[in-house]
């Protein structure tokens, strides 16, 4: 890419936001399947169990296709991933609109296996493309994009709901593979990967003279401080699979009616989004480890809310801490982008970033087990086991802070003897120069 000014850069990267964020509510849509599932089972005949094992099914593949995603981009670059995102997509939700009637398989494969890689392709590309535009606001970048994830299942996933009734469920689960394809497609013909100077050019500060990036020579998987956010990030995301999964029934459990608590599910999804947008502030205005302090707190209190309404009743209870869920697994990430940047650097930023989700696999891991032991209709000693969790996620916090500090030290001990040895090799140029 040709040398850009500070005000182009800024023009540009504002334009690639808006379409990143537009194209991620689009590939958002895979989450709503808590919408789908009713209509899928009434309208194929198949059973309740047999479909709720698709979203398990779509989670593990995403993450797995964030992890595809970013060795085929390194291959092929960041538009043709996207085109493949596009055809795995368009394959996934079309195969399960035509060919899913009567076939858990189908459903199985298409929704679960070939939407999952889609969106986990598509997801990884799109964020750490986009991201790296923002060295100065990473955070910032981080939640915008992360909230039209989110926000995928609450607005889309109504509208195409609310369609299936008059054009048909396969119909409108066609037409969405279509339409995501083309956004996808609208997006690769536009986004670009950001010039090799800016960060130099966006967050000075944080530039060597040379252009080294200290954390670039760290691998995550061999990495202490990886594996011990990885205890807060997993542990989060299963409190919050916990709620998101089973939110509607809970809620009529402690007594509100079925209508409230559909709308509850809409609610907690718009928490989910706005989460993204508001941990990505926190984190640019303080720092990682405030940052998973609050969200790790609010964790706690979400916790600490269902369990209190599951024992005595009182459902606004329930509600404030169904809102809390939806946050604190919102903010996670958010924290898992900006965590894998700033701490292992631009250069293999796709492949971290699709390591730092995998966090989503063995969260969705630890949920099930935990539901398995206690029993899954036992709602409240779920949550009470969650509950001891959730300390131990924000309890996680100091060790990681101690491990992140030492780090940093490290990163600015490599920056400043880089910056020495540029300076080393300049000052005899210099002095030619002048003879």
């Amino acid at each position: 890419m040709p040398d850009l000014t500070v005000g182009q850069i800024k023009s540009k990267r504002m334009l690639y936001l808006a379409l990143s964020t537009l194209t991620l509510l689009f590939l958002g849509l895979i989450y709503a399947f808590s919408m789908f599932a009713a209509p899928i089972c009434t309208t194929f005949g198949l059973e309740k169990a047999a479909v709720g094992l698709t979203f398990n099914i779509m989670m593990i593949t995403f993450c797995v296709g964030a992890v595809i995603g970013s060795q085929i981009e390194a291959k092929i670059g960041v538009r043709n991933t996207l085109f493949v995102a596009a055809a795995l997509f368009f394959c996934g939700f079309a195969g399960t609109g035509l060919f899913g009637n009567g076939s858990i398989t189908v459903v199985y494969l298409c929704y679960g296996v070939l939407g999952g890689l889609g969106v986990g392709v598509g997801y990884n590309s799109v964020i750490a493309t986009t991201n790296v535009w923002f060295p100065d606001k990473v955070g910032f970048s981080s939640g915008v994009l992360m909230m039209g994830f989110g926000l995928g299942s609450l607005i889309l996933g109504t509208l195409s709901v609310n369609l299936a009734p008059t054009f048909g469920l396969g119909t409108v689960f066609a037409a969405i593979g279509v339409i995501t394809a083309l956004v996808v497609v609208v997006l690769a013909c536009t986004l670009r990967r950001p010039p090799a100077n800016i960060v130099a050019l966006m967050a000075p500060e944080k530039a060597t003279a040379s252009g080294y990036d200290p954390g670039e020579q760290d691998t995550p998987l061999k990495s202490s401080t990886f594996y011990v956010y990885w205890v807060w990030a997993i542990i989060v995301i299963a409190i919050g699979l916990a709620t998101i999964g089973n939110c509607a029934s809970d809620a009529q459990l402690v007594g509100l009616d079925a209508g409230f608590a559909t709308l509850l599910v809409g609610l907690v999804s718009t928490c989910n989004g706005l989460a993204r947008v508001v941990i990505g502030l926190i984190y640019d205005k303080t720092n990682v480890k405030i940052t998973m302090l609050v969200d790790g707190l609010i964790a706690v209190a979400a916790c600490a809310c269902i369990i209190g309404a599951l024992t005595t009743g009182i459902s606004a209870l329930y509600v404030v801490g169904a809102f809390c869920c939806g946050f604190c697994y919102g903010g996670v990430p958010v924290v898992a982008s900006a965590f894998a940047r700033q701490r292992y650097g631009a250069k293999k930023y796709p492949l971290n970033l699709s390591l730092a989700n995998f966090a989503i696999v063995f969260g969705s891991i630890l949920n099930i087990v935990v539901q398995g032991a206690v029993g899954g209709d036992n709602r409240l000693a779920v949550f009470m086991v969650m509950g001891v969790l959730s300390l131990v996620a924000a309890a996680d916090v100091l060790p990681f802070s101690k491990k992140w500090n030492s780090d940093m030290k490290m990163l600015e001990g490599r920056k400043a003897k880089a910056s020495g040895s540029s300076a080393d090799v300049e000052a005899p140029e210099t002095a030619a120069a002048a003879s």
